[in-house]
């Protein structure tokens, strides 16, 4: 009994994963379980936070708890260990957000960030997850799955303004973002032309790290 509970959980993730909101009698007639199992299943995701309830539509969605058990995990990854000097640095030579972000099916996840250090920053996206297409670093890992080299993506409005591109093993293949998210205001063209050049060398650098070392010897 404990596996198919187990099992049902899961599949309910799955689907809050895929539509983003649903309800019980949703996910019931979807799962083709009983209401009242389905409802007992939402409630102990719930008390985890592994769900949460939008009260204002009242329906569940995958809720905090759930991202930063993804974020634990790719945090754990020998390519976070080996980018984090480089963005430090990038950081502080164009003084703005930077962050490592990866791709999960149609979403983006901000899993590292350097912080500006400047008294206007724009909102931390660290450790959260939004629509790919909406973001320039969700943007540049689509693109780079059919693209070759160090792409870059910009998106900005009135207020915010990001640019990313992408990191490759030494494979070539994509495995994450590196973006700058700073205030539409802070950045000129001059500023981002800096910061596309120093994009792609970043990037070009922790490739080279992910490289595997050859020795003649």
């Amino acid at each position: 009994m404990a596996t198919h509970a187990l099992e049902d959980a899961l599949n309910i993730i799955e689907l809050l994963r895929k539509k983003y909101y649903m309800g019980v009698s949703e996910l019931s007639k979807e799962l083709k379980l009983n209401k009242n199992k389905v409802f007992r299943i939402i409630a102990t995701l719930e008390l985890k936070g592994i769900v949460e309830l939008d009260k204002e539509i009242g329906k569940y969605k995958l809720g905090m708890n759930l991202i930063k058990l993804e974020h634990a995990y790719i945090k754990s990854l020998d390519f976070l260990g080996l980018a984090k000097p480089v963005i430090k640095n990038l950081r502080k030579k164009i003084d703005e957000t930077v962050y490592i972000a990866t791709a999960h099916k149609k979403d983006v996840i901000y899993i590292y960030e350097e912080p500006a250090r400047k008294s206007v920053i724009v909102n931390s996206r660290l450790a959260l997850r939004y629509r790919a297409d909406k973001t320039a670093a969700g943007k540049v890992l689509k693109r780079a799955k059919k693209e070759v080299g160090f792409i870059i993506e910009k998106l900005s409005n009135e207020e915010i303004l990001e640019i990313a591109t992408i990191v490759r093993d030494e494979f070539y293949h994509p495995v994450a973002a590196v973006s700058v998210v700073a205030p539409s205001h802070r950045v000129d063209l001059d500023k981002e032309e800096t910061i596309k050049d120093s994009l792609i060398s970043s990037a070009e650098e922790i490739t080279e790290l992910l490289a595997p070392a050859f020795s003649l010897d």
